[in-house]
């Protein structure tokens, strides 16, 4: 009624509004033929049922899409707030890793025995930002593993810190970062007049392991000695270096370089007291190194059961840049209440936050357990609160400012290593624990899929 009929002109722009007489105007009228239909109640029904159940089956799919979708995330390196850019420090560091040495440090169970996961992790991170050698290890080994061959006299002992192995006549708790030392059995056989500790090492070329592992530029030998020690390197049966280790109580460390890889080295040492020797280690010359330190029947809270000094001294030495921890499967059959799972998860936080105080650069990320099995009259199950320990495993990751890897989720979740054993061939081990060495091989690659991929988020997003 008071809009122009002409409408109002802006400039190049012209309103109209509706008139009142076409806002008035009848619409034209259709008409519909219409079929009889009768009904009764019984069709009501069906129709009603009908729609119910669709309603039902869409919201079922929409659940196990949320669902999926949730377990997809969840599968993936998980951070606490998730703040994906935690790691961001250290991926700067591996794109770097050519110029200057990237650590990591692996500690786990028995399922890192063999350096079976952490030798695939090796071979992918080297060959991607380069590196070379096994990283460390100890005079005598637990277990063989694939990345070394190294053989003793038979006069070495080897003494450790955790488990029923400890040996209590040691009276000190100086076991350094392999949670163990090595040390000379006086045998008047190997000795000379002079009632001498004498013992060697000879360290060959691994012919089983990854390629990258074989070649090292680099020695390094962790010990203490209370005594001086004559130390000698043999090549080829011919001395190339002789030295003096001196007297020290703190964990020292011993230099050598080599312009190629020796094919077979001989180290040999000479004390009137043994020297006590922490761990070798073989590196390149700059690029990724990955300690593989398997700890069988360990809880992951053995680090606070050590000389804290000991410990300080030769992880300082070793300057680690990320310490991957997966632990959790030896506590599982004896926690038998949420709260007791609730308690090892604020116990494990102290082990972290101890690393943390130790190497305030270093940064960690948590692996959760596999799936376990145990009887139930005639049937397996899984360990009715191994979620329970995850849940206290990732609270303990979050609550430090670390990461988070469910390998429990990613086997499958409930059940999954029953479905492991069958396959062919076996992925895992008829004690419904272990992997086999092709289960191992098959859950690094989904480790190593996940962090790769958190590393090229970090390449997109770095600049940001």
């Amino acid at each position: 009624m008071v809009f122009p009929k002409t409408g109002v002109h802006i400039n190049d722009m012209k309103l109209n509004f509706i008139s009142k007489e076409e806002f008035q105007k009848d619409l034209p009228i259709v008409i519909i033929e219409k079929k009889l239909v009768i009904i009764n109640q019984d069709s009501i029904n069906k129709v009603e049922n009908k729609i119910q159940d669709s309603l039902i089956k869409l919201i079922h799919i929409q659940e196990k899409r949320f669902k999926d979708s949730v377990t997809f995330y969840s599968k993936r390196i998980q951070y606490p707030n998730n703040n994906l850019s935690i790691l961001y420090p250290f991926f700067k560091k591996l794109e770097n890793a050519k110029n200057k040495k990237v650590r990591i440090m692996h500690y786990g169970d028995s399922q890192i025995e063999g350096d079976r996961i952490s030798g695939r992790l090796r071979q992918r991170l080297q060959r991607e930002f380069g590196g070379n050698g096994a990283g460390l290890f100890p005079v005598i080994p637990a277990t063989k593993k694939i990345s070394i061959n190294n053989t003793v006299s038979k006069n070495w002992v080897r003494k450790t810190g955790f488990g029923p192995y400890i040996d209590k006549t040691i009276n000190h708790k100086n076991y350094g970062a392999l949670f163990s030392f090595c040390k000379i059995k006086f045998d008047t056989l190997l000795s000379d007049s002079n009632s001498l500790f004498n013992a060697d090492i000879t360290i060959n070329i691994p012919n089983k392991s990854y390629k990258l592992c074989r070649n090292y530029k680099k020695l390094k030998l962790y010990y203490s000695a209370k005594e001086k020690v004559t130390f000698r390197l043999l090549l080829n049966d011919s001395i190339f270096h002789i030295d003096t280790l001196s007297k020290t109580n703190e964990i020292t460390l011993k230099r050598l370089d080599f312009s190629e890889t020796p094919k077979s080295m001989k180290l040999q040492f000479s004390s009137n007291k043994s020297p006590e020797i922490y761990g070798v280690s073989l590196e390149g010359e700059n690029g990724v190194i990955i300690d593989n330190i398997p700890l069988r029947g360990a809880s992951g809270t053995e680090f606070s059961k050590v000389n804290y000094s000991s410990l300080s001294q030769m992880q300082k030495l070793l300057s680690p840049d990320l310490f991957i921890l997966e632990f959790g499967g030896n506590t599982i059959p004896y926690i038998k209440s949420k709260e007791r799972a609730v308690k090892y998860g604020n116990y494990f936080k102290k082990q972290i936050l101890k690393l943390k105080r130790i190497n305030p650069n270093a940064l960690v990320l948590i692996i959760g357990p596999a799936d376990m099995a145990k009887k139930q009259k005639t049937k397996l199950i899984t360990y009715p609160l191994l979620e329970d320990v995850i849940k206290a495993l990732k609270k303990a990751a979050f609550e430090t400012n670390s990461c988070f890897w469910d390998m429990y989720l990613n086997m499958g979740g409930e059940n999954s290593i029953q479905k492991w054993v069958k396959e062919k061939p076996s992925l895992a081990a008829r004690d419904y624990i272990h992997f086999t060495n092709a289960g191992a091989r098959k859950i690094a690659d989904y480790f190593i899929e996940d962090f790769m991929i958190d590393y090229k988020n970090y390449q997109t997003h770095k600049d940001d």
